[in-house]
């Protein structure tokens, strides 16, 4: 019989927060589970941890794999799942509830949910919970889930059918350093039927030497040309007008933070020339690209030369109009 939730933990150096998030897991109140653990080339005593832990619970099943990021490891975890259901927690994290992934399982086999995803806390100098425009219970397709409401990027507050992601042949990109960002709109624009549970069930720990906290390279650079490359080919294909505005509009976001990065980090000259080169390749109109460059000069405005957004009022307004628009 296959288990009810395939767990999948990739694993690299947080020995100091693994076994809370190890316990966390095997202390859940729906046993019917396999935690796949992928050990991604740790070079501390995760590995030990993890084989003592393999050792009392027959439930973990423990890969190991040379160091090729969180993408690979996530990806070697999905080949193997056979769980009804995924859920992809980070191994510094923890849920915050022994009856989080029954509630998620009861919850996605009743509606016969595609993906459903959850509020959390945030764990750094102080704990803050976060709570997304959405209410509970409200079951919509992929497409208007990501119009409405706020989306976060990451895997962990989410929790997939296993069957609708093989028939998506969903697989994280693994030569790119935003790849969550990349995977957010394959994952939900053929979804079916999603929705969100208002509850706190996971508690996400932000910690200084984290990925999410590394320094910007040129990969990050190349990585949202990626990015902005995935959403542009959507919005070539797109012919409902709602959700159009949406890609667009996560297309414009995504320009500005290429821009603003590129502003701010003099050391790659490269940059400039790249993003001139999707900006005028993308699927936008003269209006659209007239909203980009007025953003580039807000940014050089407001943000380089760190003057007041309101000192070049006319800029400032086309861009609260961009965003109303879209």
């Amino acid at each position: 019989m296959s288990p009810k939730v395939s767990v999948i933990i990739p694993v690299y150096n947080v020995e100091a927060y693994l076994e809370e998030c190890l316990d966390s897991i095997l202390s859940q109140d729906l046993s019917e589970l396999e935690i796949i653990c992928v050990n991604d080339g740790s070079t501390d005593n995760s590995l030990v941890i993890l084989q003592r832990y393999a050792v009392q619970d027959e439930r973990i099943i423990l890969i190991e794999q040379e160091n090729s990021g969180a993408a690979s490891a996530r990806n070697s975890g999905l080949k193997k799942a056979r769980g009804e259901y995924i859920f992809i927690p980070d191994s510094d994290d923890y849920l915050l509830t022994t009856t989080a992934l029954s509630l998620l399982h009861t919850t996605a086999s009743e509606h016969d949910l595609d993906i459903v995803s959850f509020d959390f806390s945030m764990i750094g100098d102080e704990e803050k919970a976060y709570h997304t425009k959405r209410k509970s219970g409200i079951v919509s397709n992929g497409k208007d889930f990501l119009r409405n409401g706020d989306n976060i990027v990451m895997p962990w507050c989410k929790f997939y059918k296993r069957t609708y992601l093989d028939s998506i042949h969903f697989v994280y990109n693994e030569t790119i350093a935003y790849e969550d960002d990349e995977a957010l709109p394959r994952l939900y624009v053929n979804a079916s039927r999603v929705s969100h549970i208002d509850t706190i069930l996971y508690a996400y720990r932000q910690r200084q030497n984290s990925v999410m906290t590394q320094k910007i390279s040129l990969k990050h650079f190349e990585s949202l040309v990626t990015i902005i490359t995935t959403y542009d080919s959507l919005l070539r294909k797109e012919s409902h007008n709602r959700f159009r505005k949406y890609l667009k509009r996560r297309i414009y976001d995504y320009l500005f933070r290429f821009y603003y990065l590129s502003l701010n980090n003099n050391g790659f000259s490269e940059t400039a020339t790249i993003y001139n080169k999707i900006k005028d390749n993308l699927f936008l109109s003269k209006l659209d690209l007239f909203f980009v460059n007025n953003d580039e000069k807000f940014i050089q405005y407001a943000h380089v030369n760190s003057k007041n957004k309101f000192a070049h009022p006319v800029i400032y307004l086309l861009r609260k109009l961009r965003k109303i628009l879209f």
